[in-house]
């Protein structure tokens, strides 16, 4: 039997996108924030990652090493890399960018010790270093002879144009397949694959859009009219034999960048006009939604919850939540990375987005917590979306439903009765951690829920294991 049952909604504030300063230096007239270091080591890589400082004078970053010198700082110290985008606080030295004026060469050696840090650039001309990480350094070595200049900005592409996409385009009866080049950029954020009746040159998103692709390597699509056109100026779908002009929009952090529009013939497949999006269980759709995460889809998840791709916020979820969760799991495949991260970044559907990122996150720690693994299977991430919408995770575990029954003795003063629905949702949401909608829930109840939780505990609940203890009091019916 499938329930929906609620839980408590953890308050989280998310990271501002800050754009940086680039007035002419002007006086230091207050304390200016040190950067905060910390280091993550890899099998062949060193992460340097640090906390963003919110300043209106801030101008960038450097990322700092030396050989010798216990404190290094930007400039004596010479850099590897200059960043401008306030967003971006974190970054891979692997040898694969050379060094500028250090001590030790162009490149990092294998096993040797380093020392890492930041140095924060301000407008009015001060230099702040940061915290310094002394580390081995675990990358292979690179012997290779760089003739490398020292302009401080060929290393950093915000304060250069983004790439114009590059568009061909081929028509058969099968439809139109829309191709262009891969654009390898850091502030790129997705493509929109866009065509007009009228316009020559159509762009996103006064154009509309058909497709939204946030896979970097897909560089090709066909249009068949197996998806209806959004807010274009022909209607929902193509028509037999009629000149459409398509082209592809680029989405980067700093703005969007429409490439050439090819007119040309569209003799695919047509469409009955009939809405493409019937009715569906909403099980199915979670399952749907699953696959499409895991399948690199997140573009048409992004569609339906009217949002962008944004790469600064997954890398601050990365930081923030995704860390963590995998310090104590074996290795995960990029692909589940990217799967969980875009899960806490944006959700997948209506409910999961009113979540919010650390309410979200906290739904993988609950899976984490019921299966001692993190969801990696399309099934596993369908559980993940089930419990985020109070359902029932089609996959149990028996020893983790014997400490919520402990866990319900300790409130209840009794055994748990599991043919008493009540006993059976208190038990259930203390051991998968099911989330109820935002609409339903009490507060006022909520706050009674945490007094009893406190008077049978000794302490307000702290953990994401806490919160969903609490929730089964408040929630589940269940009485001593």
């Amino acid at each position: 039997m499938k329930k929906l049952i609620f839980s408590f909604i953890i308050a989280v504030l998310a990271m501002p996108s800050l754009t940086l300063a680039t007035n002419p230096p002007n006086e230091c007239d207050d304390v200016l924030p040190t950067p905060v270091v910390s280091a993550t080591e890899n099998n062949d890589s060193i992460t340097l990652s640090w906390q963003e400082i919110d300043h209106d004078d801030l101008n960038g970053y450097k990322v700092v090493i030396s050989k010798e010198d216990e404190t290094p700082v930007y400039p004596s110290n010479g850099y590897l890399k200059w960043i401008t985008n306030a967003g971006v606080i974190s970054q891979e030295v692997d040898n694969s960018s050379s060094y500028r004026n250090g001590d030790f060469g162009s490149y990092l050696e294998e096993g040797e010790d380093y020392y890492f840090s930041i140095t924060a650039v301000y407008g009015c001309g001060e230099k702040i270093a940061g915290n310094v990480i002394h580390l081995s350094y675990p990358g292979n070595s690179n012997d290779e002879d760089d003739d490398t200049d020292d302009d401080d900005e060929d290393d950093d592409t915000s304060n250069t144009a983004p790439p114009v996409p590059v568009v061909s385009v081929s028509s058969s009866s099968e439809g139109v397949l829309v191709s262009w080049e891969k654009i390898d950029d850091d502030r790129f954020n997705g493509y929109k694959v866009v065509a007009s009746k009228s316009n020559s040159k159509p762009k996103y998103p006064n154009d509309g859009y058909l497709k939204y692709i946030t896979n970097d390597d897909t560089t090709s699509y066909l249009i068949n009219n197996s998806s209806a056109y959004r807010n274009g100026d022909f209607g929902s779908y193509f028509k037999n034999t009629e000149k459409y002009y398509f082209s592809i929009t680029a989405l980067y952090s700093t703005g969007k960048v429409a490439g050439n529009a090819i007119l040309s013939d569209y003799d695919g497949p047509t469409h009955d006009n009939v809405d493409p999006k019937p009715h569906v269980d909403p099980l199915v759709d979670m399952h749907n939604k699953a696959k499409l995460l895991k399948n690199s889809e997140l573009g048409d998840i992004l569609a339906e919850l009217k949002e962008l791709r944004s790469i600064i916020r997954e890398q601050e979820n990365e930081i923030k939540y995704l860390r963590s969760l995998m310090s104590d799991m074996h290795e995960l495949t990029q692909g589940v990375k990217d799967t969980l991260n875009q899960f806490i970044t944006y959700g997948v559907d209506a409910n999961t987005q009113k979540l919010g990122e650390g309410e979200r996150a906290a739904v993988i720690h609950s899976y984490k917590s019921a299966f001692n693994k993190l969801p990696e299977t399309e099934d596993e991430v369908a559980d993940a979306i089930k419990i985020a919408n109070g359902r029932w995770p089609s996959k149990t575990n028996e020893v983790a439903e014997a400490r919520g029954k402990k866990e319900f003795k300790t409130i209840y003063l009794r055994d748990a009765n599991m043919n008493n629905p009540n006993d059976n949702a208190a038990v259930t949401v203390m051991t998968y951690g099911l989330r109820q909608k935002a609409e339903n829930r009490n507060l006022d109840s909520e706050r009674e829920g945490i007094k009893t939780f406190k008077y049978i505990y000794g302490s307000t609940p702290d953990s994401t294991e806490d919160w969903n203890i609490m929730q089964a009091i408040t929630y589940s019916g269940a009485t001593r």
